[in-house]
Formats: structure tokens, C-alpha cells, sequence
């Protein structure tokens, strides 16, 4: 009996057997539903269209349904087991799993590499066996899976079906967001809680949910990837993005410390900032914290889209009207002035008292059947508005107000949002809004948040949405590196540089013999202008140690160079390997810090920021994963607070943007794609508007030295 013709290197086609399977097999099933094998199938049997199938050593009957002492006594091969028993016994079924072709096996069992070495090597041990024999692994120390696709519940707790994905690290954050989807009419369509994430990473779940039709939201709580699968992790969320809102929620964001390495770029780029660059490349929605979650899940899922930024606000209270707009704003929305028209049909509608420029605050005692806020909607609507939020107390001891009351403003504002086919939103700044007002608002396709900061933050998700399908990117392959090095010669490190396609002034590199010998015949270069700078084992920052000279006319370098050699060389702190010799270029534009490193998760990555002696003084860096598209490249520059200047600022010439960008994405895929290399930082890159020179470079390789 074997069914896997699963090799693990498809695409994440293979997830069908995880996400609508036909046969469910729980190993650990029980008839006690305290114990999580007894749990998970009594979930699993209340919502499941095809067979389960419970495994119980005991043979006998589990909660009705006729046992299997072990999955060779099966009488089929099911698409995935689900592993509920002690961590010495689940590494027995998993490998019983794989010499039957289970195409994919839940790891509930704890006990792996979370409990430290051992644990670890236990499960790399588990998941080369089970890969060798196309079996792919969820976990281990998995919460579990749902597929709604075949309602396949193995969450061990109710979950509505829906079009929600929610990939998650954490089996705590799908216990608290089932609930409260449930709570307002949606569910789940997949789901998956990776945790140790041993075999199957986080990209696949992406590429499996953004193919799928059933989901309409993908949300992701991720706390870091693995393998160096950086740019499959990018491309993945970038083809998702294209057709469906994702939204990602990182925890770990803060380091303890950072590696050590001589490097700016290693020591201004932490791990956090790495994942920002991640996610920024992608063009997802990143999550600020668990609180936002929720509301934008909802808010993408039952709403259309703002189409815009023009956000219009109506509500009762002039200190919440305040308060609101600069939420909103803040959020990087517009909170425009009505016109004229607008405000005059506004006055008639309301008293005098109203004020009507945006925010409206209404200034009414009385809401009545609650058609007003509908007839103040349509109003607002006419004057090219992408949204509208809409706040207002729903309950309060001193002003009650009867629930007909709010369904009415439902609907009324619910007719308005298909009518001119913008969001409508609506929170509630004092006084609970119960479940009841709740209902009333979604069932109309309207979302209910609780503060103006989540207002505003879910607007501006619903407006990024609004600006259209994302380009698509072709997907990219990188290759892992070996141990570091310590950094090359300067001049071997200039070499490197230049082959991988960036420009470098002419220079030579003289060498101490060379220098001792007062032979000027050793300096071939030929310059109107040199810069000098001493080479000195170990000391990459030349300039902190008076070890550079510019300006040095040209007819002078030799002596220069001798000056410097002996002036170094005569102090005894130091090895002087030598000086070079370089062409001075003249260079007007910003200086630009360059780098390239390959992180141990996420592989390799590019690094761009203000450079020269700026970069650790401003830290203003981005981070992408490289290879890098010629877009992304312009993308990644354009986030710099440098960006005016390479672009001219106040009638400066600016840097060809364009070249500079085709060079840097050339200079990714060199980088990427030669795994001996393992950083690169160019600092500074010079600029003008003739071009760009590379005058500073550290190079570092694998270590090859045998053990």
C-alpha cells in the first residue's frame, strides 16, 4: 500500500493533501476528548466531508467510528496523519508514514528542537527521512491544520469555514482569531500552524493560498524564515499581493545584539530591519501588532476597497471629529475640505450648530430611525471621497439608544457603500458596541473598529489595496554561502567589486617593498588628482586614523604615498601592507552606501542607505532581498531620505536614478549568484550626474582553510 509520488521538490501544489484532503488519518485517537487525540478527532468528525480514519493501539472503536491498531493496517493511504502521541513514539508513525506514502504528515508532538540539540538533530533526522521518501512534514510542535476546502478541522477547536488563510507561528494566535471571526459571520478557508517549521516553510503556505479561489484574505504571524529562502519568501508574497490582500504580523522584532563583523552595513542593518526591507519589497501590509489583526481581516474581507486617500469623516462629538482626523491622517490619508455644495446641502440637512467642513460633527441629540447618518454618507459621497468613517455612540447609560435605531444606520450606510461603491467604517469611541450593533454594521458589509489610530490604519490598508493589481515579478533563485572570512586585501576587494560590475576609478597598489625601494617607476597610474589611503591589516576605516589624503596633485603621488608608508610604518602600531594610489573623481551627488551580505535565514540580501561618514550618523538604510529587479532597485532607493538629493534637490543635478538602479540589480545578481561570497559593502559609492564610482571597498569570502 503506497501512494506518494510526491518528490518534496513540486510547488506547493502539493499542500492539496493538507488543505482538501479526502482521507484524515489522527494517530492518538481517543474516546476522551480531554486528551488531544480524543479532541482533535471529535473536531475533525463534525465537520469533515471525506473519511477519518483513528489510529488507537487499543484497536477498539473511537468516538463510533471502527479503529486501526497502526497505519499499515489501514485500508488506504491517507493524505495526511495527523500525529498526536509522546515525541518517541511520533518519530515511529512519521517514518511509518513515509515508507507508505503519507503525502503529508501534522506534527502536534512536541518535544524536537525546541528542547534544544538533541531535539534538533532528532528532527533534522525525521525530516531527511521523511523527504527522501516525499513525505512532507507540518511542525513539529504544530497547533495544527484546517482545510475548508473539505471542512478538514485539525485545530482541536470550532472553526467556521470562510475565505480566510492565516499561516501562522504561533498556535495561540489561531486560538484567539477563530472566535472572533465566528463573531462576525466569517471563517477560515486554511489554515496552518508551522511552529517549528522543520520541512515545509513559509513561502509554500503562501504559494499554495495565493492559487487558491476559496481565499480571499492571506494573513501571515511569522518570527523569522529559514533555509536563506529570503527571495522565495518575497516573491511568494509579491505574487499573492497581485490579486489578494496580505496582511503579516512579525513577532521577534527586537535583537539582543548583533553579530559582529566590520562592516557599517552589519552594524546599522539588524535582523528587524532586515524583515522590514523584506516586507516592503513584497508590497504587503505589514501588521503593526496583534490589536490590528482582527479589524483588518475584516475590514479587507466584507468591504470594497478605497479607490483613494480622500477620507470623509461624520460623527457626533467635536473632540472625537478632532481626534479622528488626525488618527487619519497620521495614517497617511487625506481629510479634505468639502466643497462648497457640499457643505451647503450639509447645513440643511443639520442645525447650525453642525460643523461641516470635514470632520462633520453632527451636534444632534436624537438619532431617530438612524436613516440620517445615510442621508449625511450620500451627501459627503458627491465630492470624489474614497471612504467614509463614520463614528458614534451605540450604547450609554445616560443616552440609550434603541437597536432599531442602529440597524437602521446600518442599512442606511450600507445602502450608500453600494451605491457609490466606497468603504464605509464605523467605530465607536465611548460606550461598548455589542455584538448585536456589531452584526448589524457587518451584515452590511461594514466594518466596526475601536479606536481612530485602528481607523485610520485600517483605511490606509483598504485604500493600498484600492491602487490595483501589483506587477508580477518573475522568481528568483539564490545560493547558500559557506562560513565567513576575515575581509580581503583592499585592493583584492576592489578587484571584486569591479567584476561585479561597478565602476572603480583607476588605482595601483603599492606595495611596502615596493615603496621602501624609493623606485617612483613602481607608479604607473597617471592623474591630475589622487587620493592616497594606507593599507593596513584589519583596519578597514582608513579615515578614523588620518589614513586617507585627497587632492593630492598628481605629480606628487609617489613622494605622497611615500610620506604616508613611512609615516605609519615608522610608529610600530601598525603592519602597513602598502598604499594605494587612486584616481580622484569628481563626484557632486550624495554619498551611498552599498552592501550585500548573506544572512544565516534569510539569505542573501542588498543593503542601500546614506553612505561615507553619514551612514552610521543618519542609519538611513534600506533592505531587499536580492537578486534585486531593476524596479525594486529604483523601489529601494526611492525609500532613502537621500532619495531628493540623488534625484536633485533645489536645482542640484540629480544621479541617472535608472542606471544607478540597473547597476545595483546587476550588482544582486552577481552577488547572489557566486555563494564563495559572503559580504560586500561599498562605502562610499560616489555620485554625480555623469555617473558613479566605487572608491572604498570590503570583500569577504568563505573560509576555505581545511579543518
Amino acid at each position: 500500500m503506497s501512494r506518494n509520488s510526491n518528490t518534496g521538490g513540486a510547488r506547493a501544489g502539493f499542500l492539496s493533501s493538507l488543505f482538501a484532503p479526502t482521507t484524515v488519518a489522527v494517530v492518538g485517537a481517543s474516546n476522551d476528548t480531554a486528551k488531544m487525540g480524543g479532541l482533535y478527532f471529535q473536531h475533525l468528525l463534525k465537520s469533515f466531508d471525506g473519511t477519518s480514519y483513528p489510529v488507537s493501539r487499543s484497536g477498539r472503536p473511537v468516538q463510533g467510528v471502527a479503529s486501526y491498531p497502526s497505519l499499515t493496517d489501514l485500508p488506504e493511504v491517507p493524505d495526511v496523519v495527523f500525529v498526536a502521541v509522546p515525541a518517541a513514539a511520533a518519530a515511529d508513525v512519521t517514518r511509518e508514514a513515509a515508507d507508505l506514502g503519507v503525502p503529508t504528515v501534522v506534527l502536534h508532538t512536541a518535544g524536537f528542537a525546541e528542547t534544544g540539540a538533541a531535539g534538533e538533530a532528532a528532527e533534522r533526522e525525521l525530516t531527511a527521512y521523511a523527504r527522501a521518501r516525499g513525505t512532507r512534514l507540518v511542525g513539529p510542535n504544530s497547533m495544527g491544520s484546517y482545510g475548508g476546502a473539505t471542512g478538514a478541522n485539525l485545530l482541536g477547536l470550532p472553526a467556521r469555514p470562510g475565505g480566510v488563510a492565516f499561516i501562522s507561528a504561533s498556535g495561540t494566535l489561531i486560538e484567539s482569531l477563530a472566535p472572533k471571526l465566528r463573531a462576525v459571520g466569517l471563517g477560515f478557508r486554511n489554515v496552518v500552524g508551522f511552529e517549528n517549521q522543520a520541512d515545509i516553510e513559509i513561502h509554500e503556505y503562501i504559494e499554495y493560498c495565493a492559487s487558491d479561489p476559496g481565499v480571499d484574505v492571506i494573513a501571515v504571524y511569522l518570527e523569522g524564515i529559514r533555509n536563506e529562502s529570503g527571495r522565495q519568501f518575497v516573491d511568494a508574497l509579491q505574487v499573492a499581493a497581485r490579486t489578494k490582500p496580505v496582511l503579516v504580523l512579525r513577532g521577534a522584532r527586537t535583537s539582543s545584539g548583533q553579530r559582529s563583523a566590520v562592516s557599517h552595513t552589519a552594524a546599522i542593518v539588524s535582523p528587524s530591519m532586515i524583515y522590514d526591507g523584506l516586507l516592503a519589497q513584497a508590497g504587503v501590509i505589514e501588521v503593526e501588532d496583534e490589536s490590528q489583526l482582527m479589524p483588518l481581516i475584516e475590514a479587507l474581507s466584507i468591504a470594497p476597497h478605497a479607490s483613494g486617500d480622500r477620507v470623509a469623516i461624520i460623527g457626533n462629538g467635536g473632540g472625537f471629529a478632532t481626534l479622528t482626523a488626525d488618527a487619519v491622517e497620521r495614517a497617511g490619508l487625506r481629510v479634505p475640505e468639502f466643497s462648497p455644495e457640499v457643505q451647503a446641502a450639509l447645513r440643511q440637512a443639520l442645525n447650525p450648530l453642525a460643523a461641516v467642513g470635514n470632520p462633520v460633527d453632527a451636534v444632534i441629540d436624537d438619532h431617530g430611525d438612524g436613516s440620517l447618518w445615510g442621508d449625511l454618507a450620500d451627501i459627503v459621497a458627491r465630492d470624489d471621497i474614497s471612504a467614509v468613517l463614520k463614528f458614534g455612540l451605540f450604547k450609554d447609560e445616560a443616552a440609550p439608544r434603541d437597536l432599531s435605531s442602529v440597524v437602521g444606520e446600518a442599512q442606511a450606510l450600507g445602502r450608500v457603500s453600494k451605491a457609490a461603491r466606497i468603504p464605509v467604517f464605523v467605530y465607536s469611541p465611548y460606550g461598548d458596541a455589542d455584538d448585536a450593533i456589531v452584526r448589524a454594521f457587518v451584515n452590511e458589509g461594514i466594518p466596526v473598529v475601536r479606536t481612530p489610530r485602528i481607523a485610520g490604519r485600517v483605511l490606509a490598508a483598504s485604500a493600498s489595496m484600492g491602487d490595483g493589481p501589483r506587477a508580477a515579478e518573475q522568481p528568483h533563485t539564490g545560493r547558500r554561502g559557506q562560513e565567513p572570512s576575515a575581509a580581503l586585501p583592499e585592493s583584492e576587494s576592489l578587484a571584486t567589486v569591479a567584476r561585479l560590475g561597478l565602476p572603480v576609478p583607476a588605482h595601483r597598489f603599492l606595495t611596502a617593498r615596493e615603496l621602501e625601494s624609493d623606485d617612483a617607476n613602481a607608479l604607473t597610474l597617471t592623474a591630475s588628482e589622487v587620493v592616497l589611503k594606507v593599507v593596513i591589516d584589519g583596519v578597514h576605516h582608513k579615515s578614523d586614523i588620518g589614513g586617507v589624503r585627497t587632492g593630492v596633485p598628481g605629480h606628487q603621488a609617489w613622494a605622497g604615498a611615500r610620506a604616508m608608508y613611512q609615516r605609519f610604518a615608522s610608529s610600530g602600531d601598525h603592519e602597513v601592507a602598502g598604499v594605494i594610489v587612486m584616481e580622484q573623481v569628481t563626484a557632486d551627488g550624495p554619498e551611498v552606501l552599498l552592501g550585500a551580505r548573506r544572512d544565516p535565514a534569510v539569505g542573501p540580501v542588498v543593503t542601500v542607505g546614506a553612505g561615507g561618514v553619514l551612514a552610521e550618523l543618519l542609519r538611513d538604510v534600506g533592505t531587499f532581498a536580492a537578486p534585486l529587479t531593476d524596479d525594486e532597485a529604483v523601489a529601494l532607493l526611492d525609500s532613502l531620505k537621500i532619495a531628493p538629493l540623488l534625484r536633485g534637490y533645489r536645482g542640484s543635478r540629480g544621479v541617472d536614478i535608472a542606471l544607478l538602479a540597473t547597476r545595483i540589480a546587476a550588482f544582486s545578481r552577481a552577488f547572489a549568484e557566486d555563494p564563495s561570497l559572503q559580504e560586500v559593502e561599498i562605502n562610499p559609492l560616489m555620485t554625480a550626474a555623469e555617473g558613479f564610482w566605487a572608491v572604498d571597498a570590503i570583500v569577504r569570502r568563505e573560509d576555505r582553510t581545511p579543518c
